[in-house]
Parts: C-alpha cells; sequence; structure tokens
C-alpha cells in the first residue's frame, strides 16, 4: 500500500517537472526568436491559453508510458519515447495553430519550441535516468532452478538485457535450497524459475521475505489472472474474484468504432506505400504482390489473412508451415525491407475493416502451429477470446525472437486488461518498436564474455564468490 501511494506521489511530482519544462520550452522558445527578430510577440500572448496546452502534453506523455517504472529498462527506449511523444504533442500543436483563435503559432516557433522542449525533457529525464540507475543499478542476483538448463536461460536474458542493472553470482539447484541462507548476505535479489513447484516457490519466498530480500518471479500463466482479480469480502473473508476474459457488449462497440476509424486514417495515409508496393513486388519477384494465408481468429474460427509478399512464390511447398528464421533464404531483398518495418502487414487494415481482426489484439497464427503450442502450453487457447491483432502488447514488450511461453504471458496480460486507452498506448508505441529494428531482428550471438560466463554458471563456477 505504501509503495502505490510512493509511487503514484512521484509520477505527480515528475508530470508537474514535464509541465513545466514543456511551458518552460515555449518561454525560451520565444524569447529565443524575439532575439533573433524571427517570433511576433502577439502570437503566443495568452499564458494561460499556454499552460493549459503545456497540461495536455501530460496526456501523450502517459500514452507513450513515460509515467511508467523506468528501472531497469534502457536508456535508449527512453529517449525514443520522449521523442516520439514531443512529435505526438508537437501535431498537436499544429492542429491547434490551425483551428483555434486565440493561440496561433508560427512554423518556426514551433519547430523552434519542439527541439527546445525535447532537448529540455531528455536531459532532465536522462539525469533522474542515471540517479535511478546509480541507486537502483548493479543488483546482485542468485537465480534459483530446477536444473541448470533453466538457469541458463534465465541467466541468457539477464546478460542480454540492458547493461548495469545486474550482476549475476550464480545458479543455485533447487536441491541445494536449505544451503540459500549461505547467499542471503552476499546477493541483492533471487530470481525464481518458472518451472519450480508452488510449495517450493512459497517457501523461498516467505524466506526472502523474512531476510529483506527482493524476488523476481516469472509469473505462471494462471497467477496472471490473479493479477487481474478482485478483492472482495465474503462475510469476514477475504476472497479474491477472477472473472473469464471477455469484453462488455460497450467495450466491444467502442473499440470496433475505433478499429474502423484509425484504420480508413491509416490507410488514407498509407495509400502511396500500398500503391507502390503493389506494383514493386512482382517485378522484383515472381508472384503476386498480395497473398492470403489461414489464420485462426476470434473464438478459434478461421479467416483469410492478407499480407503483402515478402518470401519467393510458394515458399512452404518443399518445407510446409515453418517459421521464419534469421537470415532466412525464402525472404526476397524487398521482403527484408517491408519486414523491417511492417510494411507487409499493411494489407491487413482490411481485415480489420470487414471485422476479421482488431488493430491491437495478439499476433493471429496458423492452426498448425497452434495445435504445437497448445500441446505444450493448454492456456494458449486463451487468446483466441479477443480478436487477433495487427500489432499487440507483446510487440511492444518482446522481440521477434522471444519465445512462444513468454510473449504467451504477456499476451494474456493483455487479454485481461484490455481496453481503448490500452490500445490507443500500443498504437502509438507501435511506432517506436518499428523505428527500432533491433527489436525485429533474429537472434543476436552471445558475446564471448557472456559465453564465458554462462560456461561457469552451467559448471557451477560462479556460485562461491
Amino acid at each position: 500500500m505504501y509503495e502505490d501511494y510512493k509511487g503514484k506521489f512521484l509520477k505527480i511530482i515528475l508530470a508537474l517537472v514535464d509541465i513545466t519544462l514543456v511551458y518552460g520550452g515555449f518561454i525560451v522558445t520565444n524569447w529565443v526568436l524575439q532575439h533573433l527578430s524571427i517570433q511576433n510577440m502577439e502570437s503566443i500572448s495568452n499564458y494561460s491559453s499556454l499552460m493549459l496546452l503545456a497540461a495536455s502534453s501530460v496526456f501523450v506523455f502517459y500514452l507513450y508510458d513515460l509515467y511508467a517504472d523506468w528501472r531497469r529498462k534502457s536508456i535508449q527506449h527512453l529517449v525514443y519515447s520522449i521523442v516520439l511523444s514531443m512529435a505526438a504533442f508537437t501535431g498537436i500543436e499544429v492542429v491547434i495553430s490551425i483551428w483555434a483563435l486565440n493561440l496561433t503559432f508560427k512554423p518556426s516557433f514551433i519547430f523552434a519550441a519542439f527541439l527546445i522542449q525535447t532537448a529540455l525533457l531528455t536531459c532532465t529525464r536522462v539525469c533522474i535516468w542515471n540517479i535511478n540507475k546509480k541507486l537502483n543499478g548493479k543488483k546482485k542476483v542468485y537465480i534459483i532452478g530446477d536444473d541448470s538448463n533453466a538457469g541458463m536461460n534465465i541467466a541468457e536474458k539477464f546478460l542480454n538485457h540492458h547493461k548495469g542493472w545486474f550482476e549475476i553470482l550464480g545458479f543455485i539447484p533447487l536441491t541445494k535450497k536449505s544451503q540459500i541462507y549461505d547467499y542471503v548476505t552476499k546477493c541483492d535479489l533471487f530470481l525464481l524459475s518458472p518451472t519450480i513447484r508452488m510449495e517450493n516457490k512459497e517457501e523461498i519466498v516467505r524466506f526472502c521475505i523474512k531476510h529483506g530480500k527482493e524476488i523476481l518471479l516469472v509469473p505462471q500463466y494462471f497467477e496472471l489472472s490473479v493479477l487481474g482479480g478482485n478483492t472482495q469480502q465474503i462475510d469476514d473473508m477475504l476472497v479474491i474474484s477472477i472473472t473469464p476474459p471477455r469484453l462488455s457488449v460497450v467495450q466491444q462497440i467502442y473499440k470496433r468504432m475505433f478499429d474502423l476509424v484509425i484504420s480508413l486514417i491509416v490507410l488514407v495515409i498509407t495509400s502511396p506505400f500500398l500503391l507502390v508496393l503493389f506494383l514493386l513486388i512482382p517485378l522484383t519477384s515472381k508472384g503476386p504482390a498480395v497473398y492470403k494465408q489461414e489464420r485462426i481468429g476470434l473464438n478459434g474460427n478461421p479467416y483469410w489473412v492478407y499480407k503483402f509478399r515478402s518470401m519467393i512464390q510458394d515458399a512452404e511447398n518443399k518445407t510446409g508451415p515453418v517459421l521464419a528464421t534469421v537470415k532466412d533464404p525464402r525472404i526476397t531483398l524487398i521482403g527484408r525491407l517491408i519486414r523491417a518495418v511492417r510494411l507487409d502487414e499493411l494489407p491487413q487494415l482490411f481485415n480489420v475493416l470487414k471485422g476479421d481482426m482488431s488493430l491491437v489484439g495478439p499476433r493471429p497464427e496458423r492452426e498448425h502451429f497452434i495445435n504445437q503450442f497448445k500441446q505444450l502450453l493448454p492456456e494458449y487457447s486463451y487468446r483466441l477470446t479477443v480478436k487477433p491483432g495487427i500489432t499487440g502488447l507483446a510487440q511492444v514488450l518482446a522481440n521477434y525472437t522471444t519465445p512462444v511461453e513468454d510473449k504467451l504471458r504477456i499476451d494474456l496480460l493483455y487479454v485481461r486488461n484490455c481496453s481503448l486507452l490500452l490500445d490507443l498506448k500500443i498504437l502509438l508505441q507501435t511506432i517506436r518498436v518499428v523505428l527500432q529494428p533491433e527489436q525485429a531482428q533474429g537472434v543476436k550471438e552471445t558475446n564471448i564474455h557472456n559465453q564465458k560466463l554462462l560456461k561457469k554458471l552451467k559448471q557451477n563456477k560462479v556460485i562461491n564468490h
């Protein structure tokens, strides 16, 4: 409870700082342009309206998750989000400049304000991020798991994570859980493998809480449902209400209207790209520009999804259904370009207009792969309780090569928390993902330093320092 109030208080302080910086950016811009004899003072003489405009920036920043917990996230992600949120806010300024009578901006003012405000916000947030990293970085971690293979997989994720936040001390097999006390004084936190049985997990969590140590848990799928539950009271008994994930009729109507309006707008804006690709793809490789493929949609119903062809024609004739791999030889030259910036997905806007898909939702998959995933992950079918989407929470938070079980956790988190506001946030943050090509790249080779650490970890030589 205290942490919740503390977090909300810090977010309010941060929002006030942002408003001050945006408003101050307007004032500085006006002063600079006046001294350069470029800006006329009369154009921003209404300072109360200017303050209201600055305050509205908080909503844009919220949509780009700038008030989320940025601990343990990358500084590149932060800078991308600031620049994109300021670009969106500048777009609002342009609209206001066209339609508002009492607050008109010249193009020179809008451009200069964008540069100054972005610089002020970036410098401030980067300073806060660095202070946060100084205070909360270099946490010493022990991984607890059933076997070294599970520990290796988790360790690799830590090593691939943004540098400076964690330092792996070693792996503790579950068979040695009685010796965890020997490691408590050496580390800051423990991470528990998702394969640990519940009774062992409870015992370790109780032990860590008793000794004031942070615990990182990879949630089981049913635990994600508990996170979305509501606490209730039956007589003097506390219970958690977990309802099946479904949208209300009103939510379905809002989501459908949102899909139709945004899809039509995006189709109009991207129509030149659609036309160019429709002509270019057949000229550079044999076959049609657009192909259709059967996917499984809402409630397990099949439908035809449309995509720009990024592979050679009949790419799966010899292999059957297989997932694309890194440097897949079946992908054409044009295909690599359009896949990198997601332009191959544009024809799916017509699927959205037809009602087969939504703009935001779990990515659709083929029945062949769904049947395979269900055998390993029975909860996979829960993804089908909402319409599949062109983009989704897993596409924003994960990478192209993220394992299916980890993507499923993120998809189920979306299913439990689906809302119009969340859809808007995901759509806007998808722009950042498109502009960060590394998020769409395949598995990177593990560097030599990481290979040595993983080798030591596998041999249990990192445990005793």
